[in-house]
């Protein structure tokens, strides 16, 4: 009997760690100099409709390199490492450009989650080989091992208190991660 109640503690406070994490995150703007030379050669594929800025990303994380631009009017992040391997790339669209499957599993997911919702900033996101993201995010080629889901910013009622919220959404509509915005952290550097 005990070692159940254990195991329950112990997924207790698993949960409670990720899902009341605080959202912090820094950018600023660094020199294209400064940005390892294979990143550079990755976002040279995407031919941008825009100049590329770049931005050091400090968060709950770690550090991060960014790199932030248009292409077909959608606004996209792709982020790397220090050392310039791809962490994702990230679309911004509105929810109404998902299917009409994903948009249900997501506006399930929020409904059962908060009183009340609204989506201020979606984003899909691609995780894999830069190749692999590289076919699915441009030539919309249907590749294996491209993990999408789905990061959210949402301002949300629960409990009678308002507050912003970041939210990692797989596929299937279950949430993965929620950080909490602390005020001053929501405002962030746009391009």
């Amino acid at each position: 009997m005990s070692n159940r109640i254990s195991i329950v503690i112990f997924f207790f406070l698993v949960h409670s760690v990720v899902f009341s994490q605080e959202k912090y995150e820094r950018e600023y703007r660094i020199s294209v100099d400064s940005v390892p030379e294979n990143a550079k050669l990755f976002i040279e594929k995407f031919q941008f409709d825009k100049t590329v800025k770049w931005f050091a990303e400090e968060s709950q994380d770690g550090k991060t390199i960014e790199a932030k631009s248009w292409l077909n009017d959608y606004k996209y992040s792709v982020e790397f490492t220090k050392k310039g391997n791809l962490i994702d790339v990230e679309k911004e669209v509105e929810i109404e450009e998902l299917s009409k499957a994903i948009q249900q599993k997501i506006n399930t997911a929020l409904t059962d989650k908060y009183d009340k919702f609204k989506i201020k900033k979606l984003q899909i996101q691609y995780t894999g080989s830069e190749e692999n993201v590289f076919q699915k995010v441009l030539n919309n080629v249907d590749v294996n091992n491209v993990l999408v889901q789905y990061e959210i910013v949402v301002k949300a009622k629960k409990e009678n208190e308002s507050k912003r919220y970041e939210l990692l959404v797989d596929k299937n509509g279950a949430i993965l991660k929620e950080l909490i915005f602390k005020n001053s952290f929501y405002l962030n550097l746009e391009f």
